[in-house]
């Protein structure tokens, strides 16, 4: 891997260690929850440029981060799962939620069927009903 394109996102990790602290919001507004997931964005970049490489040699699906969460490598034929992510606003409500990916025998990431994207099973990370209610009359 050349070492020049890494430069700017080292520098940008390190200028982003030094800046103070997000404020998190704690009311759920879109703009609080565009800081969280900025900031979670962040630590992810930072994890998956830090992190050592996994202990396997030949095929494995690559570390990434998908918009959604944040996903280390992954063994071929297993199921790989991180946290529900933090930035979710109802994120206290799924403490103990995973999200799921399967890396496939290949050492690709499964697609949705038909698709070119990455299939996830992020059902224990989705709101209750209860808190989409409260959402959607908080939105009103």
């Amino acid at each position: 891997m050349p070492v020049a394109p890494a430069v700017p996102f080292v520098l940008l990790l390190a200028a982003a260690g030094r800046a103070a602290p997000a404020r998190r919001s704690t009311d759920g507004s879109l703009s609080g929850v565009v800081q969280k997931w900025k900031e979670y964005q962040l630590q992810c970049l930072k994890y998956l440029y830090e992190a050592p490489p996994i202990a396997a040699e030949g095929k494995f699906c690559n570390r990434t981060f998908d918009n959604y969460a944040c996903w280390p490598d992954g063994l071929p034929g297993t199921y790989v799962n991180v946290s529900c992510p933090w930035y979710l606003p109802w994120a206290n409500t799924v403490l103990h939620g995973q999200v799921y990916r399967f890396c496939t025998s290949e050492g690709t990431w499964l697609l949705k069927e038909n698709s070119t994207l990455p299939w996830r099973n992020l059902t224990e990370c989705e709101a209750s009903d209860q808190v989409r209610a409260s959402l959607a009359a908080s939105v009103v």
